[in-house]
């Protein structure tokens, strides 16, 4: 009887470590390194971090070269979305300077009526005027069909958001 409670508490443990070594496998395999591999070959961004959990993959990046990051970043949501499944895909910007936020919380209340009321035309002279007032190294603001990309540096900090459009009544050329 001895023998048999051990071989059950065995065959548990073997069960265990195999259904559970089997889903790390996976998760490291298909999952992680795929990501790892993608975000490896921008040229315009680094990986900070990955956490992959059960329902949702955080990637944290931080922007290397601004004005090339858009059409990565737009690449790496792509692949990523395809490689997820059903899973939820966040990237995070690390480019987040205490210093260079305040400039963006200050001028945000233009810059949200300009997206709002989708006068576009008129964020790239309100960056333009951020970078003189606040004397920036550099200050720029890209736009693709689903959003904004606007950058602020001065010295060695930085600051990059990426913010949504909303395309809800808003006028588009059909190709």
């Amino acid at each position: 009887m001895q023998l048999k409670k051990s071989a059950i508490g065995l065959s548990l443990v073997a069960t265990l470590a195999l259904l559970f070594g089997g889903w790390f496998l996976y998760q490291k395999m298909e999952i992680e390194e795929p990501i790892r591999a993608e975000i490896g070959q921008m040229q315009s961004a680094t990986l900070g971090n990955l956490d992959i959990s059960k329902d949702k993959i955080q990637i944290d990046v931080t922007v290397t070269k601004p004005d090339a990051f858009p059409a990565e970043y737009r690449n790496l949501l792509t692949e990523t979305q395809k490689i997820a499944g059903e899973k939820e895909v966040v990237i995070d910007i690390d480019n987040q300077s205490t210093a260079m936020n305040d400039i963006w919380q200050s001028g945000q209340f233009v810059f949200t009526e300009a997206v709002e009321l989708h006068e576009y035309s008129r964020i790239p002279a309100l960056v333009e005027q951020w970078k003189k007032g606040n004397q920036l190294d550099k200050a720029s603001a890209l736009m693709d069909d689903k959003n904004i990309y606007v950058y602020l540096k001065k010295g060695t900090e930085d600051f990059y958001t990426i913010i949504p459009r909303s395309i809800e009544k808003e006028v588009t050329a059909r190709a």
